[in-house]
């Protein structure tokens, strides 16, 4: 999540992730001869304590990792009754919270403009032409809000591309319930722009006290946290140092977009009273209960956990902050982050090993946006982006890949015992 470009409170309605901003790098986000020199040596250094002590090496966990529940059922198919039904979401037609030039649709236009399309098991959501300055896209919101439950979405392809900027996200959005954001919490599922890699987030309030249990984290898998917030769960872009919310992700997974759209998958995220868990299974390796629409995620394991947040096990009192949440799933342009990091280094979804460092920043062999598609006679990234988003140049490439192709979108919640005390 992220600031409004005008400094308002963004009320959960944009989404950032932290700014690199290293001293001695140049615009193109390439390291001055200087600078170059003396990281060197430290990688170097840093190349040889990796090598003659095995002891720095992260441990890999014991795949323990409790927390979830069983007894689901099937709560609401989100794809039901026509695609992206108004009878399940909400069209969000605002301006773009974020800064971008992106037009969000209501359900009748985006239909009628191809942003909206339905097949034979698949349903796909999509970007689409520029009209008076903005380029088209959507923005969903479930009219229902759910307090633990499990979220099902099945992708054959997800959006990516310079100056595109996806997410599938749960936020408390009821302003009639609802703190001002992040208060009663916003959680990232899949989140990522341009060709960055995805990671997943949890955002309570400034002065929240979260602080997720290392040891738990340790125990489970190879796990960090990808905010660099030492695992404090509280959020405020505002103060100085900025807080980010806390992002425990495993740190030999760094899914990047194109790598997603290579081995189609489906994302589980579980959300009980003692944890927040995000699985990615692949279609070939998909657990039996949840093709059944039965799922029993105690029994799945953590081969394929992205992301692990054991609530019940650390100090996190203001877990009682947290509300229920509605889903959202939307692609923006551009924006504080598609258009603020234009000219940074791209992630290729590979581990962020000292090699990658070196290969990207020393070497200078990282791409960015701004190498593939220029500035655009701009000094400003996010003018350059902005005019790249606006371009013919931009129409093909957005036509094809700024797109999620789904063929599951579903809630499950845990079933209510009958009593028979009551009939």
């Amino acid at each position: 999540s992220v600031a409004r470009s005008d400094g308002a409170e963004p009320n959960g309605r944009g989404k950032r992730s932290p700014p690199v901003d290293l001293k001695g790098f140049t615009d193109s986000g390439v390291l001055g001869p200087a600078a170059r020199l003396g990281c060197a040596l430290l990688i170097l250094v840093g190349f040889a304590l990796i090598a003659l002590a095995p002891g720095l090496h992260r441990p890999k966990g014991k795949g323990l990792c409790p927390g979830s529940a069983t007894g689901y059922a099937l709560a609401v198919d989100l794809l039901a009754n026509g695609p992206f039904s108004e009878e399940h979401w909400d069209y969000f037609v605002e301006a773009d919270p974020t800064g971008g030039p992106t037009a969000y649709l209501n359900r009748s236009t985006a239909v009628e403009d191809g942003l909206i399309l339905q097949g034979n098991g698949w349903t796909t959501l999509r970007t689409g032409k520029v009209q008076k300055g903005m380029r088209q896209s959507v923005r969903l919101q479930s009219r229902l809000a759910w307090k633990e439950f499990l979220l099902e979405f099945s992708y054959s392809q997800v959006p990516h591309g310079c100056g595109v900027w996806p997410a599938l996200w749960l936020q408390c959005a009821n302003e009639s319930v609802c703190k001002p954001w992040p208060v009663n919490g916003e959680i990232d599922l899949l989140e990522y722009a341009n060709e960055f890699y995805s990671k997943s987030s949890l955002h309570l309030g400034r002065d929240a006290k979260c602080i997720l249990n290392h040891t738990m984290l340790s125990e489970c898998g190879p796990f960090m946290d990808k905010n660099s917030m030492h695992y404090n769960c509280a959020t405020d872009y505002f103060t100085f140092p900025p807080k980010y919310g806390c992002a425990p992700n495993r740190d030999d997974t760094w899914p990047a977009p194109k790598q997603l759209n290579a081995r189609p998958s489906t994302l589980v995220a579980e959300w009980t009273q003692d944890a927040v868990k995000l699985w990615n299974f692949p279609y070939d390796d998909l657990p039996a209960d949840l093709l059944a629409q039965s799922p029993e995620p105690r029994g799945w394991g953590p081969k394929y956990l992205w992301s692990y947040y054991p609530l019940a096990w650390s100090h996190c009192p203001s877990q009682s902050d947290l509300r229920p949440l509605n889903v959202i799933l939307n692609i923006a342009f551009c924006g504080d982050w598609a258009g603020g990091d234009w000219t940074r280094v791209h992630d290729d979804g590979s581990a962020q090993s000292p090699w990658w460092w070196a290969k990207t920043h020393l070497l200078g062999q990282g791409v960015t946006c701004a190498s593939l598609h220029g500035m655009a006679g701009r000094t400003n990234n996010r003018e350059a982006c902005n005019a790249f988003v606006l371009s013919d140049k931009a129409d093909a490439m957005l036509s094809h890949d700024s797109r999620f192709n789904i063929s599951s979108f579903r809630v499950y919640e845990k079933q209510r015992v009958h009593n028979t005390m009551d009939s």
